[in-house]
This record gives C-alpha cells, sequence and structure tokens, in this order.
C-alpha cells in the first residue's frame, strides 16, 4: 500500500480508506480546495499488481503506479 500513500503525497491528498479486501482498499482521495472545501474522487486500488482506478463521472480511469507512488507511462 505505500505506493498509494507515496502517490497521495505527490498529489496533495488526504487519504480515506473505506474498505479493504484480500487483494484492494477502496475509498476516496480528499483534495482541500482554495476555499477552503474539500472534493473528494473515488478510488479501487489493487495491492497486488499496483494499478489505481478513478472513478470519474464520465468512466473510470486506471493508472499504473510504481514503487514509488509515480504513475508509469504506457
Amino acid at each position: 500500500m505505500k505506493p498509494l500513500v507515496y502517490y497521495c503525497r505527490w498529489q496533495g491528498a488526504s487519504l480515506k480508506l473505506r474498505g479493504r479486501e484480500e487483494t484492494a482498499v477502496f475509498g476516496h482521495l480528499a483534495f482541500t480546495e482554495q476555499d477552503g472545501s474539500e472534493r473528494l474522487q473515488a478510488f479501487h486500488y489493487n495491492l497486488q499488481t499496483r494499478q489505481l482506478t478513478l472513478q470519474h463521472e464520465t468512466g473510470d480511469e486506471t493508472i499504473q503506479l510504481d514503487e514509488m507512488g509515480v504513475v508509469e507511462k504506457a
């Protein structure tokens, strides 16, 4: 789960876990807006493959993280 924690740091987000499965965790990334409000981004993170799926209104986006939480280019 360390890559997910690092990813949150790089993105300036707080991690809000809502649940855990054997191979994954899920919840929200919380971003603080300039006006002090909080914007939540739903996610699902596969612990074995380091794939982070971000849930958008327009559909899901899956990104691959390296060991340091940096997005790997395809």
